[in-house]
């Protein structure tokens, strides 16, 4: 029985030496609860930058022939306040189907203008 008491006063002794030196746990444990109290870093504000690029959405437009036909959304380059380049579009008419295509180029802001 003595040397029980012996061999667990040597392993507690043991136990206690690891502890008091640090453990690669306890250092990582120390390191994440060091980090987590630090400050947050601020970070200035941005400049406000108009955007180059406006989502014109859905639209009906008129047709010359009547009726009107559905111009899907898309996104438009502003070139200006009074002008914007937009993308090649189809308009589809739903009455028959039929489609007509717009070339791309510089128009008035979709706000604006009847066609596409």
């Amino acid at each position: 029985m003595r040397d029980l008491g012996r061999g667990s006063a040597l392993l507690a002794g043991a136990l206690l030496l690891v502890l008091q030196a640090g453990t690669p746990t306890s250092t990582a444990i120390d390191r994440i609860n060091s980090m987590s109290r630090a400050p947050i870093p601020t970070v200035t504000p941005r400049e406000t930058v108009r955007p180059d690029s406006v989502w014109v959405p859905d639209r009906w437009i008129p047709q010359p022939a009547g009726g009107q036909a559905l111009v899907p959304g898309h996104w438009e380059r502003r070139i200006s306040e009074h002008e914007s380049y937009a993308p090649p579009l189809t308009s589809v008419n739903p009455a028959d189907g039929s489609r007509t295509v717009y070339p791309a180029g510089v128009r008035p802001p979709a706000e604006e203008r009847r066609e596409p």
